[in-house]
């Protein structure tokens, strides 16, 4: 009988040390063991969409009236049905100065299609909102685009990292467009050729460290756009290719005067991109 005190006594003394143990496992270690705190989300889908900008209030030095940009036929496709983009979702409160973080990944072999550039008349009435287009004009092919695995980061928030989104990459094998063409509507004809864009004596691949932020003081007006830094395009000191096989320039037919390259081309500064 006093044995079996004894052993009710020893378990009843140890339940608070074990209670102890639980809670710690709870507070400081959970998370390590189902995975990081966050969110991460795969998009294993091909996607297909049509973009449409209108210009309510025309050019008054044709007519004014209503126009609108049009973009049909574009898709992004991935290699493999498993393949996914991939995006990671962090919150941190960078003392009292929070940040959400968001890593996006492509993965390689992504083709994405530009689609058709297209010009046409847009529905709604000179400073109206209507919407819808008629009367199409294509006036370029821009092409496909192939892209190799690829990685960027968003902050919204306090930028830690210097700007709103950051793409600091190396592009396996380059960015390469295949099918680009301009349209002479009128004369029938078009500049036809496949762009390959690389660094400059660097191999095959595209570096990219460059920062884009929409600010309010940029633009023509100074009233804010959206700026893509430009230094940050191709290998330090030494800029990129850019490559165009079988340049050709008339119809169907015409025969292409060469493959034409631009070597060592530096890009410095901004583009920003507004309304006017």
């Amino acid at each position: 009988m006093k044995f079996k005190k004894l052993a009710l006594a020893a378990a009843v003394a140890a339940l608070p040390a074990t209670g102890f143990s639980m809670e710690a496992m709870e507070d400081t270690a959970l998370s390590g063991v189902t995975g990081q705190d966050g969110i991460s989300i795969g998009l294993a889908t091909d996607i297909t969409a049509g973009l449409r900008i209108h210009d309510k209030d025309g050019l008054t030095s044709i007519s004014g009236d209503a126009g609108a940009l049009v973009i049909d036929g574009f898709s992004i496709t991935r290699a493999n049905a498993t393949d996914q983009i991939t995006l990671d979702i962090d919150a941190d409160g960078n003392g009292a100065a929070p940040v959400l973080n968001i890593a996006v990944g492509l993965p390689s072999d992504l083709t994405i299609a530009l689609g058709s550039l297209e010009v046409a008349s847009s529905n709604g009435a000179s400073g109206t909102g209507d919407w819808g287009v008629a009367d199409n004009i294509q006036v370029a092919n821009l092409g496909t685009v192939t892209l190799g695995a690829t990685d960027l980061n968003i902050q919204l928030g306090t930028e830690v990292q210097g700007s709103m989104i950051a793409l600091d990459t190396t592009i396996t094998n380059g960015v390469s467009i295949s099918g680009f063409e301009l349209l002479d509507a009128n004369s029938g004809g078009s500049i036809l050729t496949d762009l390959t864009v690389v660094d400059t004596g660097g191999g095959p691949d595209l570096t990219v460290d460059i920062g884009i932020d929409v600010d309010n003081t940029s633009g023509s007006a100074g009233t804010g756009a959206l700026v893509v830094g430009l230094d940050g395009i191709g290998g330090v000191g030494s800029g990129i290719d850019v490559r165009m096989a079988d340049l050709t320039l008339g119809g169907a037919g015409a025969s292409a005067i060469g493959d034409v390259e631009l070597v060592n081309l530096q890009l410095s500064g901004n583009l920003t991109i507004t309304g006017k």
